[in-house]
């Protein structure tokens, strides 16, 4: 059995994981709040973006040419050349890729595990798949089941520097561009409010198009139909992977606020649960020095 100094050690341990899983929630808190601000902040114009990608997509099927572009994320880099209606249309996704978006650090509930489930799954539907990691715990768990990605990147900024984002939509459109792969999806948390978010499969590449949507009907492109889409293709494949990493940020701190409120509320109980035990173990032991002094003073009558 426990002794009242064993119980007084527990007391003062709990204590201060206590603190310190409070100071986190708090931490995490207010990471939240700038977060959140930019994920709805981006959302809408990622959404538009999206859209009109997706009614230009109708614009590819008025020719039975195709029509060659380049584009290019950094100055120093070679430009990519491709043709321009192989970024539009459905997948069959014979040969896709999948971009597993995860956390760098864990505290955080099961956020980690969900996604990298939902990756999993997606890869066991679809033998074949090249894995691509963003953070360090989806690629830590890969490596543990054996699975090596084809690329990774780990110790992304939460501040979301465009230089950096560019180089991740760069390396996705080049794996895209080349043939290695015949499509792309994103599979991260979709950030919903507070610590509510969904995990999400979305398609990246090909463009999707809208359906119904007449792109002809809806747009009259200046200067050129080809200078558009130059311009306007890796402004969305950079905006969605913004968004995206925007989303899976927002998503973890308000996972890992939830799991720290949880874990102070575990710390607290428990506290009082020691709290009560002491107390007994000290009434206990008061009481039969009490009984002990009772006996002597009996005995010596």
């Amino acid at each position: 059995m426990a002794t009242l100094q064993d119980i007084k050690e527990r007391i003062t341990s709990v204590a201060n994981i206590k603190k310190v899983t409070n100071a986190m929630k708090l931490v995490a808190s207010a990471k939240l709040a700038k977060a959140q601000e930019r994920a709805q902040t981006v959302r809408p114009y990622s959404q538009e973006l999206d859209g009109i990608l997706g009614t230009l997509a109708a614009l590819t099927g008025d020719t039975d040419s195709e029509t060659p572009m380049t584009m290019s994320f950094f100055e120093d880099d070679p430009e990519l050349e491709t043709i321009r209606e192989s970024l539009f249309g459905e997948t069959k996704a014979e040969r896709p890729a999948v971009v597993l978006i995860t956390s760098d650090r864990g505290l955080c509930g099961a956020f980690n595990a969900n996604l990298t489930r939902a990756a999993y799954r997606f890869m066991d539907d679809h033998p074949g798949t090249k894995l691509i990691t963003l953070g360090k715990k989806g690629r830590t768990y890969f490596n543990s089941v054996k699975i090596q990605p084809k690329y990774y990147k780990e110790g992304i900024s939460d501040k979301l520097a465009i230089e950096e984002v560019r180089e991740i939509t760069g390396r996705l459109m080049e794996l895209y561009v080349s043939g290695e792969v015949d499509s792309i999806f994103l599979v991260y948390a979709k950030f919903r409010k507070g610590t509510l978010s969904d995990v999400t499969t979305q398609q990246f590449l090909p463009i999707p198009p809208v359906e119904g949507a007449e792109g002809g009907d809806v747009f009259i492109l200046e200067p050129s139909r080809d200078q558009v889409f130059e311009t306007l293709i890796p402004l969305y494949a950079a905006t969605t992977i913004f968004s995206a990493l925007a989303d899976s940020f927002a998503s973890e701190h308000g996972a890992r606020m939830a799991a720290m409120q949880q874990a102070t509320e575990n710390a607290e109980e428990k506290l009082n649960d020691l709290i009560i035990l002491r107390n007994r173990l000290r009434q206990a032991t008061i009481t039969r020095q009490l009984a002990e002094i009772v006996g002597g003073a009996e005995a010596l009558k």
